[in-house]
């Protein structure tokens, strides 16, 4: 009977075992190439994760021959992993497993594991897994030197064609595609402390990852992975099934080492640079740079919160309370190309990506984090849960929740949405800001305008309401609200600007709730 292995590795591992040096290859001691038999399950990696926060910290292996820490941008760009050397891509299984060389972008070690019902393997460094291209003189590289992370191909938009599914790379973080999509942004196993201004974050790794070897016909895929840091370990069980959307339901448990002072359950990453509701940078021909629009948060009292994101001068939090969260998640709601005008960016392809609970995660908060930038190339934007009761060291902390990765929205529960916000200055001069929130969706168009409203809220000190009004938008059959908005404590010349005016708009027909409502904070 044979081990149900890859038959990639296993002619590799019979070659390694046996002490054979073939071209540009190194034999590794036949143990670390081993074949166990053993059950990999949820519970096997919760019991390592917990045996690593049991024992002191140590840090990931960041040691690389001299010749990869030097690589520059371009010299990594050079190696490429051979897509004819994918596992399980001799065997016609539905899904293909690319692996990532270890450079000096990103230097950790990770452990990669195949598994299948009754065995697992590492999977050792083979050199020929990858085109070096023009890269000369790297030297000896040892079978031990381990890889960074992997990506996973599947025939997401043609049944001949295995595009990108989800990409492992780097600390925690990771990205995946449905059908139609390109990468924008990313999520990550946990935050701690991100955006907290004079304070350092902590930013936890994926050491280990165990990949289930896929059957025929598959559907889906299963990775484990374990997660560690200075102050907490965890388990992760990542349930991946592509299509349109994609869709990942996720375990995690969590073994804090200490106690987690700002802990982000769930988080997502992306960029925004500029869009309808900031500045164009002078010279500057698109009109839109961005991988997400705005956050969404739905809570299972009715809560509809949509936040437009914004380019903040300086590091800006924002905390949404809510009980019972349903879903949350950085969306890209503008979808018209004309509203970037990058053909090869390809902005309007992006995804959005939200998160559902699974159980009941009580009370928290969502914390949006927007940190300035002057371009389009790092993420200044990150959005995370965090719970009221914390992670504590000696307790295990458990909870689960669904990604999903579309270029749809989520269900709106019959409300309209809001499709854009614009801002500009005071009619008249003066310190404030004018702003138009449009509405559209739900057939609101239709709503009457005697009885249609906005309610308008100001929900810090610092400003009032100078004017407000509602006007039928012909253009997208739904209505837009013109509010001005008036500092009630501008500063003298020279001066800090005041604090932050955090504001609330819905639409109400009558006593009816009718849109999700706006909230936007005002940096004046």
């Amino acid at each position: 009977m044979s081990i149900p292995v890859s038959s990639l590795l296993r002619v590799e591992l019979r070659r390694l075992a046996a002490g054979v040096l073939a071209a540009g290859l190194l034999a590794a001691a036949p143990a670390r190439a081993a074949i166990e038999k053993l059950e990999v399950t949820f519970d096997y990696v919760k019991q390592q994760a917990a045996e690593r926060a049991a024992a002191a910290y140590k840090e990931p292996d960041r040691a690389l021959p001299e010749r990869l820490a030097k690589l520059n941008y371009d010299e990594i760009r050079d190696i490429r992993f051979k897509p004819d050397q994918a596992l399980w891509r001799s065997e016609d299984l539905p899904f293909h497993l690319h692996l990532f060389h270890r450079t000096s972008a990103v230097r950790e070690q990770v452990t990669i594991r195949e598994f299948s019902a009754t065995h697992v393997q590492t999977i050792p460094f083979i050199r020929d897994f990858f085109d070096y291209g023009k890269l000369t003189n790297l030297g000896w590289l040892r079978s031990s030197l381990g890889y960074s992370g992997f990506r996973v191909h599947y025939p997401l938009n043609r049944p001949d064609i295995f595009d990108e599914l989800i990409v492992f790379h780097g600390a925690s973080y990771f990205r995946a595609l449905g059908a139609g999509q390109i990468y924008g942004l990313s999520a990550r196993g946990l935050a701690l402390n991100s955006g907290v201004p004079g304070k350092r974050e902590e930013f936890p790794v994926f050491t280990d990852f165990w990949i289930g070897k896929p059957r025929p016909g598959a559907k889906s895929l299963v990775v484990y992975a374990l997660l560690d840091s200075e102050n907490v370990a965890g388990a992760y069980e990542f349930t991946i099934r592509p299509g349109r959307p994609t869709v990942i339901d996720v375990r995690c448990e969590l073994y804090p080492r200490a106690a987690l002072e700002l802990p982000g359950m769930a988080p997502l990453t992306s960029m925004f640079w500029f869009g309808k509701n900031s500045d164009r940078p002078s010279d500057e021909p698109r009109p839109q740079v961005h991988d997400s629009d705005g956050l969404l948060l739905h809570a299972a009292d009715g809560t509809h919160l949509w936040r437009p994101l914004q380019n903040p001068r300086a590091i800006l939090n924002t905390d949404l309370r809510v009980v019972k969260p349903t879903r949350f998640g950085l969306i890209q709601r503008e979808r018209a190309i004309s509203a970037y005008e990058d053909f090869e960016a390809r902005y309007h392809e992006r995804p959005s990506c939200w998160i559902e609970p699974v159980g009941d995660w009580g009370g928290g908060s969502v914390r949006l984090v927007e940190l300035p930038t002057r371009d389009e190339y790092g993420d200044n934007i990150v959005a995370y849960w965090v719970p009221d009761q914390k992670p504590q060291p000696g307790q295990p902390f458990s909870f689960a929740y669904r990604m999903t990765w579309s270029l749809e929205q989520p269900g709106d529960d019959n409300l309209a949405r809001v499709v854009a916000t614009r801002y500009g200055g005071l009619p008249g001069g003066g310190w404030g800001r004018l702003f138009w929130i449009d509405f559209a969706g739900a057939d609101i168009g239709q709503r009457n305008p005697e009885t249609l409203a906005a309610d308008v809220r100001i929900m810090s000190p610092g400003a009032k309401i100078r004017h407000q009004t509602i006007i039928k938008h012909p253009g997208i059959d739904g209505w837009r609200v013109a509010l001005q908005l008036e500092g009630t404590d501008a500063p003298p010349e020279g001066l800090p600007a005041p604090r932050p005016v955090e504001v609330q708009v819905q639409l109400r027909d009558g006593y009816q709730t009718v849109s999700e409502t706006w909230c936007y904070t005002w940096l004046q």
